[in-house]
């Protein structure tokens, strides 16, 4: 495959070829990591009432032998690949693209992966090539287009995720470049995703990644039965490039394969510790870096001043009305991190957000766009916290490597206690342990039956949270 053939055709090589050959060992280690990740992520989703709304809409999918997570049920490959998409993202806690706004990559191929296969009796390390495959796909197409795309008003969980979905589908069932082109084609006509959900904090944003991973699956499952999409449904006049994006670098597109350079595009997913949105955590790193000087100072704090790069600064909801919201508010965000050393789920609850010592620092904060950080994004994911006290001390914190990027990235023991916290009371604790141990030897695993009897094993209640 040459790189000049039609880019749609390009990305089908790419998949296949990432899906034939074993993974080098630091990719398969990561790609196990993000797979743990978001098996948390969903823990954590849950029990909440998105998760509740996706169970009662599972009917409407049809019957099937696919696992639920935790609910003891089945369902079909589309609802299972629906629900897991769904839940992934509402506690804000799955992983994401250090380069590319909004990706949330976890919930748009794992959700295929676990579902095929399982379905397919496909083994460990077919799936774990699979998710990478769909993770190069996606993340090449949104650092393609990844600014125009925003300025549509798309989001690229919605907009870019099913073409990773469906790269992800179409290596577990085995198809071939020529219909794996034309799955990539189809998946086209089935992107979507408006940034509208964000002044409200609209909870319609968790279906972005269902809708991307049910409509990948079905794109792949629709040309293995013989349905085509157009062969130019990336660059043609009327597709997806110059319908979504203002502009675009293809660049990132026809880059060669990682097969030859040993560069994957996983290895720049990022894992996030906090609940919240991935453009808080540079001010959230500055935020717990600076804490101890200021812990036994808090009432003096008169003022709290961040500069950030252009979409962390727009992150300045003064009055939050939801947790929804709050996560992307910097000045809650940075109120929790600063009074309680966390911003997990246990801290993003509204009768915390409500508690007069989090309004107060909250309405202390002030954030601003500084030039010169907007410059380095996406290079660096960077922010400056000041802390301003009454004696006229300003302490001051720099991060361009938040915690969970890959220069300060999170290993695997932190992210089996994220799994660990996600999963109490959902999971008993030799489940937990039982899931880490499979997840940690997948590569080895003749096919996923353990695992989703594990994961699929229902408690008798879910915890409120």
């Amino acid at each position: 495959m040459t790189q000049t053939a039609p880019l749609t055709a390009y990305l089908a090589e790419l998949a296949c070829d990432i899906a034939a050959s074993p993974l080098p060992e630091p990719v398969e280690q990561k790609a196990k990591l993000c797979l743990l990740d978001f098996l948390a992520a969903c823990m954590a989703g849950l029990p909440t009432e998105v998760a509740r709304t996706g169970l009662a809409t599972l009917p409407a999918f049809g019957d099937g032998d696919s696992t639920v997570l935790t609910h003891g049920e089945r369902t079909s490959l589309l609802g299972a690949a629906f629900f897991h998409g769904l839940i992934a993202t509402v506690e804000d806690v799955d992983d994401s693209h250090r380069f590319a706004s909004g990706l949330h990559l976890s919930a748009l191929t794992f959700p295929v992966a676990l579902a095929l296969g399982e379905a397919k009796a496909r083994s460990g390390a077919q799936v774990l090539r699979a998710a990478t495959a769909g993770y190069e796909v996606a993340s090449r197409l949104c650092r393609a287009v990844d600014a125009g795309l925003r300025e549509r008003g798309f989001h690229s969980t919605g907009a870019v995720g099913p073409f990773g979905a469906c790269a992800t589908a179409c290596a577990l069932l085995g198809l071939d470049p020529e219909r794996t082109a034309r799955a990539l084609g189809i998946a086209a006509s089935g992107a979507g995703g408006l940034f509208a959900f964000l002044p409200e904090g609209a909870t319609v944003r968790h279906a972005h990644g269902a809708w991307a991973a049910s409509n990948g699956l079905m794109a792949a499952l629709l040309a293995e039965h013989g349905l085509t999409g157009p062969g130019l449904a990336i660059e043609g006049k009327d597709g997806f490039l110059r319908a979504y994006a203002t502009r675009c670098d293809e660049d990132f597109l026809r880059a060669p394969f990682p097969s030859q350079t040993g560069s994957y595009e996983i290895a720049n997913a990022y894992h996030k510790l906090f609940s919240s949105c991935g453009h808080a955590l540079p001010a959230i790193t500055a935020a717990l870096e600076l804490r101890d000087q200021v812990a036994a100072r808090l009432d003096d704090i008169q003022g709290i001043d961040i500069r950030a790069y252009k979409a962390s600064a727009a992150l300045t909801n003064p009055d939050p009305a939801s947790v929804g919201e709050a996560k992307f508010s910097l000045p809650f965000i940075t109120a929790l991190a600063l009074l309680y050393g966390d911003v997990t789920t246990q801290e993003m609850r509204m009768d915390v957000l409500q508690r007069p010592e989090v309004r107060r620092l909250a309405d202390l904060v002030a954030v601003s766009e500084d030039p010169k950080i907007s410059a380095d994004f996406p290079r660096l994911r960077s922010a400056e916290l000041a802390v301003n006290l009454t004696d006229g001390t300003s302490l001051r914190k720099y991060v361009d490597a938040p915690i969970g990027m890959p220069e300060n990235p999170v290993g695997w023991d932190q992210i089996a206690k994220k799994f660990r916290l996600a999963a109490d009371g959902i999971l008993s604790a030799s489940t937990q342990d039982a899931v880490l141990s499979e997840v940690e030897g997948l590569e080895r695993a003749s096919s996923l039956n353990s695992l989703m009897r594990l994961v699929g094993t229902a408690p008798s209640t879910l915890p409120p949270r």
